[in-house]
């Protein structure tokens, strides 16, 4: 399957966000990609609005449902703010589009992303509800999990979409500068490997308007850890193909993850105090 990861450098303005989304989108179906992954905040990036939370009847859904099926291909809309019960606190929802325009699955995004340093302090807790439920859509007969950005730190979510079945992790991002430079890559292909998976990370660069440095890079990389596709700053888009045979072969030489042992895993730990 070919698949289109695009990078993008969203600003306040949903309207031009969206604009740029549909030109990624005609390029992509020109390059016979068959599924578009956008980045996180990818109709909106910078502070908290209210105005601009969407119920899923709202622009963005509607405009890239009706991309998706002008040009019969699935769009993965990394995330966007969806309302809740809450208006204050919405959810940052991941929402995956098939290629007839339909919404088939959402996720909300679980680990809400905190950091504090000299140079950033940031809690997404203060105006997001996180989500409760992990999410998985076929397509085509391959298997996309979902996740969003620092959902990436928590191993624990991607072993448990792995033991659903998942063949592909998908971790749009709008990944922090910050950390990115150290951690984005490694964890990235850490999740490929101990996994057994596809991982594709279509990601933010550039600094938003509320003056949050990310770190852009998207990856691609596939079962086996090895980087499919490194994007540079200024490139917006990249086609990948996944092969069945690859994951096949991976899983057929090292099944870590069928070997896993939790009934040992959950015992107490035996704690040792050495002399010395």
């Amino acid at each position: 399957m070919r698949v289109a990861l695009s990078q993008l450098s969203s600003g306040p303005d949903r309207g031009v966000n969206l604009d740029r989304i549909e030109a990624i989108i005609t390029r992509a179906s020109e390059g016979s990609a068959e599924l578009v992954l956008l980045p996180e905040a990818c109709a909106y990036r910078g502070e908290p609005a209210p105005e601009l939370v969407e119920e899923r009847s709202g622009p963005t859904l509607t405009r890239l449902s009706a991309a998706a099926a002008r040009h019969g291909l699935a769009v993965l809309v990394g995330g966007l703010w969806l309302a809740t019960d809450d208006p204050a606190r919405p959810h940052n929802a991941s929402v995956f589009i098939d290629p007839s325009g339909r919404i088939v699955a959402e996720y909300h995004k679980v680990h809400l992303f905190r950091l504090e340093t000299t140079d950033v302090s940031e809690d997404e807790g203060t105006y997001t509800t996180p989500g409760d439920q992990l999410v998985m859509v076929t397509y085509r007969g391959i298997s996309f999990a979902l996740s969003i950005c620092y959902d990436l730190r928590f191993p624990e979510l991607y072993r448990a979409l792995a033991r659903a079945g998942a063949d592909v992790l998908c971790v749009p991002s709008n990944f922090s500068a910050v950390t990115g430079a150290v951690h984005w890559e490694p964890l990235l292909r850490a999740r490929a490997i101990e996994n057994l998976c596809y991982v594709l990370a279509p990601a933010q660069e550039g600094m938003s308007d509320d003056g949050f440095a990310t770190h852009g890079r998207s990856l691609a990389v596939d079962p086996w850890g090895r980087v499919l596709a490194d994007l540079d700053d200024g490139t917006d888009l990249v086609m990948v193909d996944l092969d069945p045979a690859v994951l096949a072969r991976s899983r057929a030489a090292l099944n870590a993850p069928g070997e896993v042992v939790p009934a040992v895993y959950d015992r107490e730990v035996l704690r040792v105090v050495a002399g010395g």
